[in-house]
């Protein structure tokens, strides 16, 4: 029995070790799969909240996390010992001793594990970060969002663009059309992002030349050869040929300039589907095909496109917020360019088409994706698993647009507010 007595500690001590390793490696996965759950929830509902602020007029107010630190601590403690309730008469040898009944061994464990988080909260209410969201979408930025796997074009230009504007040669405005949901024209609109998807407006990558110096021949630049040679030595700098007065050969030191973006059709595609023409300088470089007949018929149109800042945008979500939840309930929906059908007119294609974005005020909705109050009153998005709107794809733009807004030195380095 003395030898079973001195195996229990031994074995206390073993099996409160392992479950003290168990339990640490436990509590940190458990630690970080909860922070990057309530990060995306957090995340999710700051964009949810402000377009609901957008949708009352009211001004918003972004917050972010610059920085979460968490903490984790396991704490054990062995307690062993007897329990003697007194000695056997009788005991003879001296140094030793007969518990009577009752006497016994005791021996106990206890185990603490502690873990926190501390995380800032910053506020984006700067003017770094307010003049980034309040500048009209750049065609770079529209470059960027177009290679996200969940952008659609018609679903993209449909948040992006605020308005088409068609003018004839001598600048006169033949057509102007809002992305308004209010407008009862705004059928029209749709009619047109919806030909235009068709005629495959995309974003093109361009890079011009900055002229460096002054046209020469080729005996000015020997007579400046030095000169010409620390010139086109700096990066990005070259000396390339170029027309003289009178069609000589000459050249000129040019420098690349940083690359830009554009909007742009695809030719092919543009004269099947417009009614009207554009300007070559409005085709895409790598769609231009000389082989192409230009159809003299149809008239030449200059296409002004306005892009939204993303406060527009939030702006324009709001909107449908409102409309679908008025009294005179109506969706908005997306002119899908991918259902094709010669003969169906923009009001059938209309009809099958998805909605663009779904928000339910004042309702519970079961396992919703994402749930926020504003002003005593709930605003709910539906969870949408069989994808039957665009909402998860509006979604997923905003907050790449949002993210994009984010420039250097929109975060402060110094915390607004800290929550420990």
């Amino acid at each position: 029995m003395s030898r079973m007595l001195r195996l229990v500690p031994l074995l206390l001590i073993s099996v409160l070790s392992g479950c003290a390793g168990l339990t640490n490696s436990t509590s940190f996965r458990e630690m970080s799969s909860a922070y990057r759950e309530v990060l995306e929830q957090y995340s999710n509902d700051n964009v949810l909240l402000n377009i609901v602020r957008a949708s009352k007029s009211m001004p918003v107010s972004f917050l972010d996390m610059p920085s979460v630190t968490g903490s984790g601590s396991v704490s054990n403690q062995l307690q062993f010992g007897p329990s003697i309730q007194g000695v056997a008469p009788g005991s003879s040898l001296a140094g030793f001793f007969t518990p009577v009944s009752g006497s016994g061994f005791s021996a106990g464990a206890t185990l603490g594990v502690n873990n926190s988080f501390n995380f800032t909260q910053s506020s984006l209410d700067n003017s770094s970060f307010m003049v980034s969201f309040l500048s009209d979408l750049k065609p770079s930025a529209i470059a960027s969002l177009s290679n996200s796997e969940n952008a659609t074009r018609d679903v993209l230009f449909s948040l992006a663009i605020e308005s088409i504007e068609g003018r004839d040669l001598q600048g006169k405005t033949l057509v102007h059309y809002f992305n308004d949901p209010y407008s009862p024209k705004f059928i029209e609109f749709q009619r047109m992002l919806y030909n235009l998807v068709r005629a495959g407006i995309t974003i093109e990558q361009t890079q011009g030349m900055m002229p460096v110096s002054a046209p020469m021949d080729g005996e000015t630049v020997n007579r400046n050869l030095q000169g010409v040679a620390t010139a086109i030595s700096l990066p990005g700098t070259a000396l390339v040929p170029v027309k003289l007065a009178g069609g000589r050969d000459g050249f000129q030191v040019m420098r690349m300039m940083p690359p830009d973006a554009r909007i742009c059709l695809q030719q092919q595609a543009a004269d099947e589907q417009l009614s009207f023409r554009v300007a070559q300088s409005a085709y895409c470089k790598s769609s231009k095909s000389g082989n192409v007949a230009i159809d003299k018929s149809k008239p030449e149109v200059t296409l002004i496109i306005k892009l939204r800042s993303v406060r527009n945008v939030f702006e324009f979500l709001g909107s449908l917020v409102n409309i679908q939840n008025a009294p005179d309930q109506r969706v908005i929906k997306v002119v899908d360019s991918e259902i094709v059908s010669t003969n169906a007119t923009i009001e059938e294609i209309y009809a099958k088409s998805k909605p663009l974005f779904i928000v339910k005020r004042g309702t519970i909705v079961n396992d919703a994706l994402m749930a926020v109050n504003y002003q005593g009153t709930s605003y709910s998005v539906p969870r949408d698993d069989k994808n039957e709107t665009y909402t998860k794809q509006v979604l997923a733009m905003l907050s790449q647009m949002l993210t994009l807004t984010k420039v250097p030195g929109s975060i402060p380095l110094s915390p607004a507010v800290l929550i420990k």
